[in-house]
This record gives structure tokens, sequence and C-alpha cells, in this order.
């Protein structure tokens, strides 16, 4: 029989493929997305390094300037650069799958989680929630 662990660990692999796949499906671009995580002024120093030495190949220059060479936000599927809420504020999430580990990266302080009326919730999600005291709510369309 499978231990607990074991099988969040599976079900993460489930979850991994199909939202692949479902992204592969929608006609998501081709281009790796670089992910970036900005938590202090060292961390926007060592991006603003990272894009200047990207930028020394003329090619990727290129591609930074037309928005092809994307970058996105590591912290959460979803979740807004200014969702970080103020001491038991809500944190809001528009689209994609709320997951165990995107409620972990959230802020200590948080207490809600508003989430789009598309965005779905893994069943570890929801033990996650309420083992770390966060409401889970659904905002209307």
């Amino acid at each position: 029989m499978l231990d607990g662990n074991e099988l969040r660990a599976l079900i993460r692999d489930v979850i991994a493929t199909e939202l692949a796949a479902a992204k592969a499906e929608r006609g998501a671009p081709a281009a790796a997305e670089h992910r970036v995580r900005v938590a202090s002024d060292a961390d926007l120093a060592a991006f603003a390094k990272q894009v200047l030495a990207l930028a020394a190949d003329p090619a990727v220059q290129k591609k930074i300037a037309a928005g092809a060479y994307p970058f996105r936000l590591d912290g959460g599927q979803g979740v807004a650069p200014s969702a970080a809420p103020p001491t038991g504020a809500a944190a809001r999430i528009d689209k994609g799958v709320v997951t165990e580990s995107t409620l972990i990266k959230l802020p200590r302080e948080t207490k809600r989680l508003q989430i789009g009326a598309e965005v779905s919730v893994t069943p570890l999600a929801r033990d996650k929630a309420g083992s770390l005291g966060i409401t889970i709510e659904r905002m209307k369309p």
C-alpha cells in the first residue's frame, strides 16, 4: 500500500502531466517560460543582471524586445505580483489551478484566498488550506 507522501507525489505527477497536455491543446507558445522570483531588492538586481547578460546575444535581445522571450513571476500560478496581502488580507488567483504548493508559497499571514470562477482547486489544496487556516472563496464572474 502507498504511504501519504508517495500518493501525493503520484497525484502531483498526474496533475503536472494533465496541465502540460491542456496547455499544448490550447496552443501554448513553444518558448519555455523563464521563471523569476523577485522578493527583494537583491533579487531584482540579480534579475536585471540576468537580462543584461541575455541581451548580449543579439538574437535573444530581439526576442526579449519583441516579447517572445517570456518571463513569469515564480510564486504561484496566476498570482499577481501585487497579491502579497497585508496581514490577514486575501490573496487572489484569477486563473489556473490551486495546488498544495500554491498555498505553501502564499505569505504566512494569508487567511483568505479568493479564486476566479474558472480556477480549479485540487483536493490536496483543500486539505492544505484547512491545515493552514486559509478559507477559499470562489468569486462570481
